[in-house]
């Protein structure tokens, strides 16, 4: 496409102004384009892509959000599980069901005491890799 009149490829005698391109492209997408000159490598980093919401950006950051939410349903999946097995190690052990200490019954010192430093130390994985999925998205993003 020109923006100036028709000239034909084979007419040697045609104007020699080179051809001018016009963008067809969404508003969003013209607007980050304005005013900001592309690599030299002709290639667009990730956080472009991130920034300007094309459809690379969103598998990027879809990779983050699924790496979150497995992370999420594993701790989930191990809280679930700890707390659920107790009524059965409750039910396979009549001695711990029945068990006194200090005159308190030992299932309530266990499921009152003994389950916090379980919450706590899943709480922290969970942080300590939730900032690695992080580090390594943002590693991606500034890499590129």
């Amino acid at each position: 496409m020109t923006d100036g009149p028709e000239q034909s490829r084979g007419d040697p005698g045609a104007d020699s102004a080179p051809i001018r391109r016009i963008i067809v492209a969404h508003p969003r997408t013209l607007a980050a384009l304005a005013g900001r000159q592309l690599p030299a490598n002709g290639r667009e980093p990730v956080a472009d892509d991130l920034g300007r919401q094309t459809p690379l950006g969103d598998i990027y950051l879809r990779s983050l959000m699924r790496a979150q939410l497995r992370l999420g349903l594993a701790v989930v999946g191990v809280l679930v599980a700890v707390l659920g097995g107790l009524p059965f190690l409750f039910l396979a052990a009549p001695a711990l069901r029945n068990a006194v200490a200090a005159g308190v019954p030992a299932p309530w010192l266990i499921i009152g005491v003994a389950v916090h430093p379980v919450i706590l130390t899943l709480a922290f994985v969970c942080l300590r890799h939730a900032r690695q999925n992080e580090h390594d998205f943002t590693d991606l993003v500034e890499r590129s």
